[in-house]
């Protein structure tokens, strides 16, 4: 997947919050313009925070466990306010043992500018990879 310092152009989310799909621009002086295309399936839950400016620098699969020790207080606030995930459990550890078992997965997205974010879906992919 090409998204190393392509700056956030935006994202779209589909399928009633289902499917996200990061929209990433390479965008430099004096090089060809590129566009790559991000699309996270099956989600079950994401957020993002800081969207303008934003250069992404990584896109790192990681243990569930791992993103719940970081998000867990406010992904149970964010339950408490909005509801909303698909398999939802107030019991941590019983949450990401249905996600495990349901094939689900986690991606922290890091940025160069403020940006943070991350998504818990079954795959990612890159769907375009050209202008």
């Amino acid at each position: 997947m090409r998204f190393h310092d392509f700056h956030l152009e935006g994202y779209t989310v589909a399928k009633f919050g289902g499917e996200i799909t990061l929209n990433l621009v390479w965008n430099y002086p004096d090089q060809p313009f590129e566009r790559s295309l991000i699309r996270f399936s099956d989600v079950a839950a994401y957020h993002f925070i800081h969207t303008g400016g934003a250069i992404i620098t990584e896109i790192t699969e990681m243990p569930l466990t791992s993103l719940f020790d970081k998000y867990c207080e406010q992904m149970t606030e964010w339950w408490r306010l909005h509801g909303g995930f698909p398999h939802w459990k107030d019991e941590r550890a019983e949450y990401v043992e249905i996600l495990k078992q349901k094939g689900y997965a986690a991606w922290l997205i890091e940025s160069a500018v403020g940006f943070e974010g991350f998504v818990i879906a079954r795959s990612v992919e890159e769907v375009v990879s050209d202008s």
